[in-house]
């Protein structure tokens, strides 16, 4: 009788197993088939770059501080922010570097002898901002 009941109880736990084993098998094909035919998510757009400059001073005299600073969108934290000049037709950095904090924001100053109008603007991650002027006296 002992013998017989332990087979019994194998059996069962042999064919609960195999029920299982089935019922898992039909649930990840059923999981399987609805992937196939589940239309996909449209994913969030990626953020558009930007980056914006102002400018403490709209006028200053020679080698006085110029501070710039500014907003990021899309741009990594840590990411250079190089700030260019527009000499003869074309923009070129300008020995001043800072990077974009974890807030979005950046800041640095620059010191121009060039007397006159001196457009800047500042270019992060292939991003450039706008231009922004300031008038260098004497």
């Amino acid at each position: 009788m002992r013998i017989r009941s332990q087979f019994v109880r194998r059996t069962a736990a042999a064919v609960a197993g195999v029920a299982l084993a089935a019922t898992g098998f039909g649930v990840a094909g059923a999981l399987q088939a609805n992937a196939a035919t589940t239309h996909p998510v449209a994913t969030q757009a990626a953020v558009a770059k930007s980056v914006t400059i102002k400018s403490d001073k709209a006028t200053a005299k020679a080698w006085a501080k110029v501070s710039f600073s500014g907003k990021t969108t899309g741009i990594a934290k840590n990411t250079v922010v190089q700030v260019q000049r527009f000499e003869n037709n074309k923009w070129v950095n300008f020995p001043a570097t800072t990077k974009v904090t974890s807030k979005a924001t950046y800041s640095v100053w620059v010191q121009s002898g060039r007397v006159g109008v001196n457009k800047f603007r500042v270019v992060s991650a292939n991003t450039a901002s706008a231009a922004v002027s300031v008038n260098i006296t004497k």
